[in-house]
Parts: C-alpha cells; structure tokens; sequence
C-alpha cells in the first residue's frame, strides 16, 4: 500500500483578491479591460482592519515593554532591599567588632596597671609586717634578733608564694598586652571597613533618590521568626548614641560649653588627667575625676553620667568641638524618616573619624546594640521552648 501524498492548498492571485473583497470586472475606458474593482465600503474597512491589526500590535509591543521595565524596577526595588539590609548588617557587626577590639585595648591597659599595682603593694606589705612585727616584740619584750629573723621566714614565704602569683599573673597580663597592641591597628581597620561600606551604600542611596526611587524598605519578616528581626539592625546602635548625646546636652550645654577652653583651671586639669589615664586604674581615674572642680565651669556630676570615667574625661575635652546642633537635626531627620539609619550611621562614623563626636557615645551604641540582641536571642529560645512543649503535649494527647 502506498501513501500518496496530502494535496496542497494553494491559492491563486485571482482568488487571494476576491477573498479580500475585490471583484473581477471590466474596467477601463468604455470597460473595455478585465480587472479587479472593490467598493468604496469595502475598501474603508480593510484600512480600518490593517490599522487596527497595526495598532494591536504597537499596543501589544508597548505592553511587553511596559512590563518589562516594571519587572526590572520591581527586581531592582528587591535587590536594593536586599543590599541595604545587608549594609546595615556588615555595619552592625563592624562595630559589634570595633567594640571588642576596644575593650581588648581597655583590658590590656588594666592588666599592665594590675601587675604594677601587684609589685608594688608586696613592697608596702613587707615594710608593714616588718614594722609590726618590730613593735610586738619590743611590746612582749621579746629577743629583737630572733622577731627579726622571724620577720625574714615569713617574708621569705611570702616573697615565693608572691613570685609564684606573679608568674601566672604576669603569663595572662602578657596575653592581654598583645591582643591590645594587636586591637589598636585591627580598631582602626574596623571603623574603615564600616565606614567604606556605609559610604556606598549612602551613594547608592543618593542614586535611587535621584531617580526617583523610595528609600530602601526593611527587610521582611520570614514566616515562623521572632518579630524582633525585622528592625532594623543599625536602629539600637543609634537609639544608643542619640540617648547617650541628649544626656549630654541635658548636663553640660550652655554655661560649660562656654567656659570649657584652655586657659580654664578646670579644662587644664582635664587635660593632665587625660595623659595619665593609662596609668591609672578605673577607681584611681573616677577619683581624679570627682578631685577636679567641674562644679566652677557649671559641669557638675552630680547628676551622674552613664560612662566610665575615661569617656567623661574625653568628651569634656571634646565640648567646643562637638556640632551639637548637627546632630539634633540629624537625629530629627532620622526619626521623621526623612534619612535612613545607614546614612545617618555614616554620618557620625564620619563624624568620629574627623574626632567630633567622643568614642565613648559609639560605644554606648554598640553596648546597646549587644544588649537589644541578647533580648533577641532569649526571646527566640523562649519561643522555641514553648513551641517544642506544644509539640510534647500534642503528642501526649495523641
């Protein structure tokens, strides 16, 4: 059996005219010629059919363009999300870091201060007993060469044991005094590192506003997690500063602003005071502090500041030099909305880099930051817990 072949439909010239509306007739003068004629009705809707098919098909290219740029500026709009989360988290970390490396530095001056303070108070310990000792025996009339010799056993006891406390004290005083020389380098590194990252994402900030678009949009909150991760992560580190900057202007705007400059007893003192920090304890510095007439300037601590010493010391000094007023219309523009954490978190890292604002306030930001997320993580084990002890008494019901 053979399979012939399907036949082919094919249309003639003749017949693709009259299929769209053309009759044959005689045209010509004196109709003397064979041709094809269309009526004036007909021929009015094919134009109209042939627009309209034109038409649809412009419309239907501008709709697929339209689409096109509204995908592309919805996938932009998520891709900026993304990278501004993503700024704010690398900043929050960077300064979760500079944190620790200025601690390290902090702890590594305390461990130095604490070895002094170890040979020194053996030293005032032996001239006490041997002068105690000297004195009970002359009291119980005892023989002054055998109380002396007494004297030298137990120091002899004393002076081993306190090389032996010295020797593992000094090991782990060594260990902090080289991760603080190492954090003093890898601080600053850090605080550059941030700041490099918020500078671009604040210029690509700029851009998207130049262009029309929104500021970036908080990252949305994945189904099943605490609330809590959805803010954003810069929001603690600031609420830190700005808390920590209105106490300030709170105690020592005015009066002290005015009178805080070289020349005033009380900044001089300051000033001497801030030389020898590192070689002063934490409670030898409060009480230097407290010792310096802060009370003539109008700067009084009465009231009490929520920083250690050293920070007091650095933003007394700092007073003419911080743009307080600055910083009050930053941090009005941040809470209207009107600037994003990223830029104005970049704004004050610049701000401490040029030494405007006083580590210390950064510090209390990061601390802040530290504790927002401990609350975080307890929150989320909390949930956790109760969500496993459904489950077990689901299973008990069962």
């Amino acid at each position: 059996v053979s399979l012939g072949r399907a036949p082919v439909c094919r249309m003639s010239t003749p017949d693709l005219f009259q299929t769209v509306g053309f009759e044959k007739s005689k045209i010509g003068a004196n109709d003397t010629e064979l041709g094809y004629a269309i009526k004036r009705t007909r021929l009015i809707g094919l134009v109209v059919a042939t627009l309209g098919c034109l038409s649809f098909l412009a419309l239907l290219g501008v709709w697929s363009q339209f689409e096109i740029t509204l995908e592309k500026r919805i996938h932009h709009k998520k891709q900026r999300r993304e990278e501004h989360h993503a700024a704010s988290k690398l900043a929050e970390v960077g300064m979760q870091l500079w944190g620790e490396y200025r601690d390290d530095i902090k702890e590594s001056h305390q461990a130095q201060h604490l070895l002094k303070q170890l040979n020194s108070s053996n030293s005032e310990f032996q001239v006490k007993i041997t002068a105690a000792v000297d004195k009970t025996s002359k009291e119980l009339g005892l023989n002054s060469e055998k109380a002396k010799k007494l004297v030298d056993t137990v120091l002899n006891l004393v002076a081993d044991h306190q090389k032996s406390n010295v020797q593992n004290t000094k090991s782990l005083v060594d260990h902090l005094v080289e991760a603080g020389k190492r954090a003093v380098p890898l601080e600053k590194r850090a605080e550059h590192e941030v700041l490099k990252e918020v500078k671009e994402e604040k210029k690509a900030i700029q851009e998207d506003l130049e262009t029309g678009e929104a500021l970036p949009e908080p990252e949305p909150v994945a189904a099943g997690k605490n609330a809590t991760e959805a803010e954003d992560p810069l929001k603690s580190i600031l609420e830190g500063f700005f808390f920590i900057f209105n106490d300030y202007e709170r105690e020592f705007s005015g009066k002290p602003r005015e009178n805080m400059k070289a020349g005033n007893p009380a900044y001089d003192a300051l000033k001497v005071l801030s030389e020898e920090m590192d070689d002063l304890s934490d409670a030898e510095l409060a009480k230097k502090l407290d010792e310096v007439d802060l009370n003539s300037v109008g700067a009084g601590l009465g009231s009490g500041r929520i920083l250690p010493a050293a920070d007091i010391v650095e933003e007394l000094l700092m007073i003419r030099e911080i743009p307080h007023k600055q910083l009050k219309a930053l941090e009005k523009e941040w809470r209207d909305g009107t600037q994003d954490s990223v830029s104005v978190f970049g704004t004050l890292s610049q701000m401490h880099e040029d030494h405007q604002v006083p580590s210390g306030w950064l510090q209390r930001g990061v601390d802040e930051d530290e504790k927002a997320e401990t609350l975080r993580e307890e929150e989320e084990e909390k949930e956790e817990l109760e969500e496993a002890e459904k489950e077990e008494l689901t299973k008990d019901v069962a």
